[in-house]
């Protein structure tokens, strides 16, 4: 019995010893092909999180490389140990597993049994193996940023976590001091609108006296460098079609590496220095425009940024030593509105015959953002439970429908579905529809001039937008009848008075012709409404009636228009579909107008149905 478990045992132990030696065990050639000090060969790999992985790539960087097999124990072991090292160093170097012969699926399986996070990669044949030796595994060696092989392990003994750290930490140290720098230069570029524009205007707005550009290091996501750079109005400035303006800085020298880049143009408040790039990224601004509206451009130039995910892993290190140009694209974190009337006064009409003029004669612009992100954010938002932890993938990647991603206001994830839930609207919106007032309305120019005015980014998802947390826009207009119908209690009829001074104060619009009383209307229609009650706008729309009421000198309405971000031609809601998006211009052009509004000057919440949302003034933008 002593002897059979005897025989048993080694058995085991050949079996074992065959797990971590190539099937060249009679080979008397060198084992190892490559030693410390050799260039390293070439390869091409596909890991297992889809990324291809080449030694070419891998230049001027310090990575590890390690040959294993799953059943093999000492490789077991060693894994253990490499996902240690990924774990502190994964942002820094690469770490390379390679299986001698195993398939995808083979590696994964035993990847999940063991609770291995780090990425593995499938090479196509044994012969990358064979490029570097004969037999033996685990096969480790640690490659410094010239592509040379600095340190090799195998199985006797394995690396350990202790050793590896400690060389890894001195050959990182070795590679920054000996990195050099580059010549580096940058085009600061304003891309072009395209030709729908009625006048040609970004050269004077987007003035740059400030360029705030901060380097932080693409793998650690730690701070840099930070490049400050002023008094840029004599710039030189050249033009294409593809960008309206490109100002082109003078070198600098930065030291090779790979960075993620973010610019700031004109904007006061940057700090020095954010240690952590999610911190950088998440800067709100609560300064610069808290009325969330401007007038006019400021003389130093309105705030710009670039992209947020536009510059990110930029490869300087073939550079060095060379000149290297970095294109910067900007946009505006404001949004420019031209309002304007094609006509000083619109005739209202039925069948042909005139029953009133309407003249807009004041706009004001509602639902304002007071502060913002420095960088457009954005999210899909099945569910609006929690304030998110913006992150730079999965936060500030280019906006994609199909997605349902919807960028997303500073303070949208602190609103609730129901208004009257909001706490403190004032502490987000300047002139909230909720209070509205007769205030700070801005006189319509005459037809074919506009206004403009600048606003922050303001968006939020649907069921936000029809609680009336979008922008938007309030005309309020004088309404001028033909005649309105005054009801003669003597002769208990009705006649057409074309004087206003006969005119009452409330006057009254029931199918296109106006009248000047409730009694009027009951006189007309053989309703029975409460002749001497004091109704409600909503209450008058039952009945088809709309109200007017004479203040300083004329009979006011007012119109309510959402403001559109229109990212399609379907007729249906899209995501951002109403709001205000950054750096875009809005042209609201009021071509004709089919009704007349409200009597208060607060304005229905905007609906689903596409035509209503206009509020009976029709608008070209």
């Amino acid at each position: 019995m002593k002897r059979y478990s005897l025989q048993l045992l080694l058995l085991l132990c050949v079996g074992l010893l065959s797990a971590c030696i190539s099937e060249s065990m009679d080979s008397q050639e060198t084992p190892s092909k490559v030693k410390e000090g050799d260039d390293i060969p070439s390869f091409t790999l596909h890991a297992s999180d889809g990324q291809e992985v080449s030694s070419t790539a891998l230049d001027g960087q310090v990575y590890v490389l390690t040959f294993f097999d799953t059943g093999c124990p000492d490789c077991q072991q060693e894994l253990q140990v490499l996902q240690r090292i990924y774990d502190k160093f994964h942002s820094v170097i690469p770490v390379l597993n390679i299986p001698r012969s195993q398939s995808k699926d083979e590696v994964q399986a035993y990847w999940s049994k063991a609770g291995l996070t780090m990425p593995f990669h499938i090479p196509d044949n044994l012969e990358l193996y064979y490029q570097f030796a004969t037999r033996t595994i685990p096969r480790t060696y640690i490659i410094d940023e010239k592509g040379k092989v600095c340190a090799t392990f195998t199985d006797s003994p394995i690396a350990d976590f202790d050793t590896l750290e400690a060389i890894l930490q001195e050959k990182i140290t070795e590679a920054d001091s000996r990195r050099g720098s580059v010549n580096l230069s940058m085009k600061f570029r304003v891309p072009a609108m395209g030709g729908s524009m009625d006048e040609y205007y970004f050269r004077n707005e987007y003035v740059v006296t400030r360029l705030d550009v901060y380097f932080y290091n693409a793998a650690t996501k730690k701070f840099f460098t930070k490049v400050v750079i002023k008094d840029l109005s004599d710039a030189e400035s050249t033009y294409n079609t593809q960008y309206d303006i490109t100002y082109i800085f003078e070198n600098f020298r930065l030291r090779g590496g790979i960075y993620d880049v973010f610019a700031i143009a004109n904007y006061d408040y940057s700090p020095d220095k954010v240690e952590n790039e999610d911190d950088f990224l998440n800067m709100i601004d609560s300064v610069s425009y808290k009325e969330g509206i401007e007038a006019n451009i400021p003389d130093n130039g309105a705030v710009m940024t670039s992209r947020a995910t536009a510059l990110i892993a930029v490869n300087l290190i073939p550079w060095i030593d060379k000149t290297y140009a970095l294109n910067i694209d900007m946009e505006r974190v404001m949004a420019k509105l031209q309002i304007g009337v094609a006509q000083n006064s619109f005739q209202l009409t039925h069948e042909g015959k005139k029953y009133a003029d309407i003249n807009i004669t004041n706009y004001k612009l509602v639902n304002l953002n007071r502060q913002y992100y420095l960088f457009q954010h954005k999210d899909s938002l099945p569910t609006f439970t929690a304030q998110p932890t913006f992150t730079l993938n999965e936060h500030f990647t280019e906006y994609k429908e199909e997605g349902q991603q919807y960028v997303v206001d500073p303070f949208f994830y602190q609103k609730t579905t129901n208004t009257a839930d909001v706490n403190k609207p004032h502490d987000y919106y300047k002139y909230w529809y909720g209070d509205f007032n007769t205030d700070n309305f801005a006189s319509m120019p005459s037809a074919n001039n506009y206004g403009y005015a600048y606003i922050l980014e303001n968006t939020s998802f649907k069921t936000y937008q029809k609680n009336g947390y979008s922008p938007g826009i309030i005309f309020k207009a004088a309404v001028n009848p033909v005649f309105v119908y005054l009801y003669d209690p003597v002769l208990r009829q009705l006649k057409e008075e074309n004087r206003p001074e006969y005119w009452p104060q409330t006057i009254y619009l029931y199918q296109n012709n106006f009248y000047g009383s409730i009694q009027a209307i009951n006189s007309a229609s053989g309703m029975t409404l409460d002749e001497l009650a004091a109704y409600t706008d909503n209450q008058l729309k039952t009945y088809g009636i709309k109200q007017c009421k004479f203040n300083m000198g004329v009979y006011e309405t007012y119109y309510a228009y959402w403001i559109q971000h229109r990212i399609g031609i379907s007729d249906e809601m899209e995501p951002m579909e109403y709001g205000i998006i950054r750096n875009n211009f809005y042209k609201i052009h009021i071509v004709g107008i089919s009704g007349i509004g409200h009597s208060s000057i607060v304005p229905e919440i905007m609906r689903d149905n596409y035509p209503n949302s206009y509020a009976d003034v029709i608008v070209d933008h």
